[in-house]
């Protein structure tokens, strides 16, 4: 038996069952916190317009997050834990539960709050309201938990002394003064909201709210909204502590990925085995690709990761299907909204859920099939832009200038006519690149952005790109041998930590600890040996310098020697005095001088730290047109760096 996944609305878990916690997992342990967190989420969700969604066959839905499950079959522990006389069945299963505890605690509680409160017995719960039956916990390190949550609300608690059973009584009492208003959330709760909401400011307007919402089943005419848990149902054979350790040691378990290939991959009566092994061999294909960070990071900028990356392509495919509709000046709009869609937990998942919900047979297996087709559509896209160098560049740019130019550049690729080529395609995507510089002017070779502007970053990357693109293009007939040797390294940008440094970066303040600036003049001492050695005078003035303890002064000595004055500000930030440089080197040579810089940096370069080539082409001096000044980075230089990048940006500036 295979894992089965599916949503179900609280009121189908009153039944009366029965769901074990096992010893593996800690008591219950929600703080008033969580509590009220849950109270506020439920009670806005209840007061919000539900009903009007016509697409779905299932009606609106607050989601819990998943409830892991397996069911029991072992007749001891069931006769342990079972009452006298009760006995395991289809209509009264026994749930050992490996996830979910406190969530299906929590519900349980505020479920029987609300039936002491209005006075409804167990009797009037199922003669009333369609045969409904709490449903029974029962913690394997507590055996009277039962008992005492079913008795819960009928004293003060004050002689609780076992802590599991305090935090069951703190979060009774929690709900409690929340819905009445009571202490410390006179504002913040039930009734408070009520008054948000213009209703009446009664209690018990309050608790009929949420009794009805907990009742509410999944169908379409609820116009109420229902409470949903995804049910995550392992096979009876699986290792259930192996599970549990998954989900609580770091091992992010369920993820939208995780429940969407149970939906992909479920077994069906009609559906040939080799085709779900298919389906399995192609998914775990797509995820180890996504692993390669070669892969990943020229779509994906630093900070958007995920443990399962198989989820950005689902997330793709959503915002394909969203976008495919829209009208071009609308798309922009439209990501937003996507965006914002996502952050719900498992917007995915329901995403697909809804699609599969209500089929059989054929119709499940043909829509299973349309959908997993448009998935690895998106991925065979993904890799064919992957393959082709000057597309590879283009579209990692994009990705690094703005995550929304992705799926632009999808919904763009899908919509070209049959008339129109890839070499449109790329034309396209250089317009797009242009458009993110756009603004920038140029004046007589001089480029009017400076540090600080978040367009220098695009800028100085486009320079690097740009440069390996050109050559691609020029190597056209040996490119399918080579073309690894023109991929720009996205990896290496993010892994790396690459960003802004200046050439010539000495401040005033850089350097204000004396161990700092002791270690800054051994560095530079020796670097400059040769030129101390050619002046013993200057070499004579630093030492004294630096015994008198005046290490500023020495400093400045050695950067007159090393004929690095100081230039304005407004120069110094300018973008011919900007590079790009890893973080680490960044650190490490900062604030030295630029002799020390070209050396640690060729350094670098000669061990294989890759070095964008922009950067490179500066400390081995190459706009140095005399080369007689290899040691010195002067105002000359950074003219001579900037008309270079005029002129291999050329087409992106408008010049």
């Amino acid at each position: 038996m295979s894992n089965l996944i599916e949503r179900k609305a609280i009121s189908d878990l009153l039944t009366g069952g029965y769901f074990y916690i096992p010893s593996y997992q800690r008591g219950y342990r929600w703080t008033p916190t969580q509590v009220t967190q849950l109270l506020r989420d439920l009670f806005s969700y209840a007061n919000e317009p539900h009903g009007t969604n016509t697409t779905n066959l299932e009606g609106d839905y607050y989601c819990l997050q998943p409830v892991v499950a397996r069911l029991m079959t072992n007749e001891k522990v069931l006769k342990r834990i079972l009452p006298e006389g009760v006995k395991m069945s289809e209509d009264n299963p026994v749930w050992e539960i490996i996830d979910g505890q406190q969530r299906l605690t929590t519900i349980y509680i505020l479920y029987k709050y609300l039936m002491t409160k209005e006075g409804i017995s167990e009797r009037e719960l199922e003669e009333d309201y369609g045969g409904k039956k709490l449903y029974h916990l029962v913690y394997a390190t507590r055996k009277d938990s039962a008992y005492f949550l079913k008795h819960l609300g009928q004293s003060d608690g004050s002689t609780i002394s076992n802590i599991d059973y305090f935090h069951m009584q703190q979060a009774y009492d929690t709900i409690d003064q929340w819905i009445r208003g009571k202490g410390d959330y006179a504002e913040t709760g039930g009734l408070a909201l009520c008054k948000r909401y213009e209703l009446d400011e009664t209690v018990k307007n309050v608790r009929e709210t949420f009794f009805k919402l907990l009742n509410a089943g999944k169908g379409k005419k609820n116009n109420t909204g229902s409470v949903q848990v995804l049910w995550y149902e392992l096979s009876k054979d699986t290792d259930a502590i192996g599970e549990f350790r998954k989900i609580n040691t770091g091992k992010i378990y369920l993820t939208d990925a995780e429940l969407i290939k149970a939906l992909f991959l479920k077994k069906q009566k009609d559906v040939l085995e080799h085709i779900q092994m298919q389906r399995a061999l192609e998914w775990e294909s797509i995820e180890n690709t996504l692993h390669n960070d070669s892969f990943w990071y020229f779509l994906n900028k630093r900070g958007n990761e995920m443990p399962n990356r198989i989820d950005f392509i689902f997330q793709l495919a959503y915002k394909a299907e969203r976008l495919k509709d829209v009208a071009e000046e609308e798309i922009d709009e439209c990501l937003k909204e996507c965006d914002a869609e996502l952050k719900d937990k498992n917007r995915i998942f329901n995403f697909y859920y809804d699609k599969f919900d209500g089929l059989h047979g054929e119709d499940l297996s043909k829509k299973i099939d349309e959908e997993w087709d448009a998935v690895t559509k998106v991925y065979h896209v993904l890799e064919d832009w992957y393959e082709d160098v000057v597309c590879y560049n283009l579209i990692g740019m994009l990705c690094q200038y703005n995550e929304s130019l992705l799926p632009k550049s999808y919904i763009h690729f899908l919509s070209l006519e049959e008339d129109q080529s890839r070499e449109d395609f790329k034309e396209w995507m250089r317009d797009e690149i242009r458009e993110q510089v756009s603004g920038i002017e140029v004046e007589n070779g001089e480029i009017n952005i400076s540090y600080g502007d978040g367009r220098v970053f695009n800028l100085l990357l486009l320079l690097n790109v740009n440069h390996l693109n050109r050559q691609a293009e020029q190597a056209k007939d040996g490119l399918n041998k080579l073309g690894e040797i023109y991929k720009f390294p996205f990896a290496a940008l993010t892994l790396q930590d690459w960003d802004i440094e200046h050439i010539d970066s000495f401040t005033k303040n850089g350097l204000k600890r004396v161990d700092d600036q002791e270690k800054w003049l051994d560095t530079a001492m020796a670097d400059l040996e040769i030129q101390l050695n050619e002046d013993e005078k200057i070499k004579n003035e630093v030492q004294v310098l630096r015994e008198n303890g005046k290490l500023m002064d020495a400093i400045n000595k050695l950067r007159m020697l090393a004929k690095e004055a100081d230039a304005p500000e407004e120069v110094k930030n300018n973008i011919g005095n900007l590079t790009l440089l890893d973080s680490s080197t960044n650190r490490s040579y900062g604030n030295s001088l630029f002799v020390t810089k070209r050396k640690n940096i060729i350094e670098r370069m000669r061990n294989g730290v890759f070095v964008p080539v922009s950067t490179s082409f500066v400390f081995m001096k190459l706009f140095d047109d005399e080369g007689t000044r290899r040691t010195q980075w002067t105002e000359e230089d950074m003219k001579s760096y900037q008309r270079y990048i005029c002129e291999e940006l050329r087409d992106y500036l408008n010049i």
